[in-house]
């Protein structure tokens, strides 16, 4: 026993590079028959994942990208997050993408990202996708984003009263996502948007950052935690949408009416239309998307907002005689006019 536990421990570190080395070289027998760009695939799975995530984290990202750039041009091959990816940069990449590649190109999604989300807009395709974002597309016409105005600007004004009046000195991050979240959960949640906020804003956290990780659920990985999340986020919107449709089927809420209700409810009279075939888990996945991938982008927006207004004075003077000009219009006598 012992013997064979040394003769094992002996071989283990001789088998691992071994390993790796055939794992690299039968990738790169499977890709020699594709016409791939310059550049390399890096360490199976891993790949540059790690250095990439590190310029992330210490804000080089743009150096990181264009470094691969001046070394292989515009067009180069990566792997990251486990899949082969294609980096483009550039005008003529731009035009490329944005206008759809000629019908080649379908929007995908990471691994961890689709085991984290569900089914949802952010993972949908085809007949799939264009049924949601026809649902979305009517929540989001202009009428209904008026009714949310004065629920923004109230959050906002109890934002700020809150967590900036007073102080010297504020770390905006982390203060732009509280607003964000409490603002998404209001849009989609309705009345429920104190419960999510209150319960689950630490879990939508953990899910965020899980994003961008590998799919591999180890403990206490990011990954691991992001998907217990997850499972706690589901349970809770799940428990909401079925009170909600209960309240639906009793006739607490018009089914002919969608212009005067939250995301959830909108969703089940849709549904209940037959406007949409969508069973409950794909509703509350599109929930849980809506709420990621609005709470992530628009906090550092204002985050990148706040800092430009910091660094230009002349932007920030401009900004306050815009808002006095303002709040004079908004003063002067009705039946006035007010000549440009």
């Amino acid at each position: 026993m012992a013997f064979s536990t040394l003769v094992a421990a002996l071989l283990l570190p001789l088998l691992i590079p071994a390993i790796i080395t055939y794992l690299i070289e039968r990738r790169r027998r499977y890709h020699s028959s594709y016409n791939l760009p310059p550049g390399e695939l890096g360490v199976p799975i891993v790949g540059h994942t790690l250095s990439l995530l590190d310029a992330l984290r210490r804000n080089t990202d743009d150096q990181w990208f264009r470094a691969r750039v001046n070394r292989y041009g515009p067009v180069s091959k990566i792997s990251v997050l486990g899949s082969p990816t294609v980096l483009l940069a550039g005008p003529a990449a731009n035009r490329f993408v944005f206008g759809g590649g000629g019908g080649g190109l379908v929007l995908t999604q990471t691994r961890a990202l689709r085991a984290l989300v569900g089914r949802s807009v952010l993972t949908f395709t085809g007949d799939e996708l264009r049924q949601v974002r026809g649902a979305l597309q009517g929540y989001l016409r202009p009428e209904m984003v008026r009714r949310y105005v004065c629920q923004m600007d109230g959050e906002v004004r109890r934002h700020i009263h809150v967590n900036w009046a007073g102080r010297r000195r504020v770390t905006v991050l982390p203060l732009a996502r509280n607003l964000s979240f409490g603002i998404i959960c209001a849009v989609v949640f309705g009345d429920d948007a104190a419960l999510v906020r209150d319960t689950l804003s630490k879990d939508f956290e953990a899910l965020g950052k899980a994003v961008m990780s590998f799919p591999v659920r180890l403990p206490f990985t990011r990954f691991s935690k992001g998907m217990d999340a997850s499972a706690r986020i589901r349970k809770t919107i799940t428990e909401i949408f079925r009170r909600r449709e209960v309240s639906l089927l009793q006739g607490g809420v018009s089914s002919h009416d969608t212009s005067n209700t939250d995301f959830i409810t909108y969703m089940l009279n849709l549904r209940s239309q037959g406007s949409h075939s969508l069973p409950l888990e794909d509703i509350v996945d599109n929930a849980m998307g809506l709420v990621i991938g609005a709470h992530g982008t628009t906090s550092v927006l204002i985050t990148f907002m706040i800092q430009n207004l910091a660094n230009e004075p002349h932007v920030l003077d401009k900004s306050k005689m815009r808002l006095q000009l303002r709040k004079d219009q908004m003063m002067v006598l009705p039946g006035m006019m007010l000549r440009g």
